[in-house]
């Protein structure tokens, strides 16, 4: 069994932020390719998923207030009141709630794409293009399935999230 974390170490806070902050990034300049605005409402669209994170977990986590893996416990107290950690529990995930953090990553790689066929080829276009899909298929097995969720002490309690992808690698 996997040691579970009262608080992650640094070195794994930093491993998941960098993972994570590189998606936004590749995404960010993607879409600042297209144009200012789109990359302005890109940027806008990140804020708006981040906050949602506080709003709809962090809250009731058992890490608000302590050094979960992506440190947003620590900065959770900062930006919303602590709710009923009960309720972490209650909710029940389908595929249609992990729709807007899918769209950061595939509205940046479909617009990519749209500008290698509509203004030509452009080699920092198509690096930008290839993390976001690395993330999907090797780093976010190695963060969640490794550095995250095995040490987690909230996963331990009860986890949605868990449960919803857990379920799914039963099938």
């Amino acid at each position: 069994m996997k040691k579970l974390f009262e608080k992650y170490p640094l070195w794994m806070v930093l491993v998941y932020n960098l993972a994570m902050l590189l998606v936004y990034l590749t995404g960010a300049y993607i879409m600042f390719s297209l144009s200012q605005l789109t990359g302005i409402l890109y940027m806008l669209y990140v804020l708006i998923i981040e906050l949602q994170v506080y709003r709809e977990g962090c809250k009731y986590c058992f890490y608000y207030g302590k050094r979960c893996v992506a440190a947003k416990g620590l900065i959770a107290p900062f930006i919303i009141k602590k709710g009923d950690p009960k309720k972490f529990c209650e909710r029940e995930l389908s595929f249609k709630n992990f729709i807007p953090q899918l769209l950061v990553t595939l509205v940046p790689l479909v617009v990519g794409i749209a500008l290698l066929i509509s203004r030509g080829f452009n080699i920092l276009i198509l690096l930008a293009l290839i993390y976001p899909l690395l993330s999907w298929f090797i780093v976010n097995p190695i963060v969640y399935g490794k550095i995250a969720c095995p040490h987690c002490k909230q996963g331990s309690i009860c986890c949605p999230a868990s449960d919803f992808f857990m379920k799914k690698q039963k099938k």
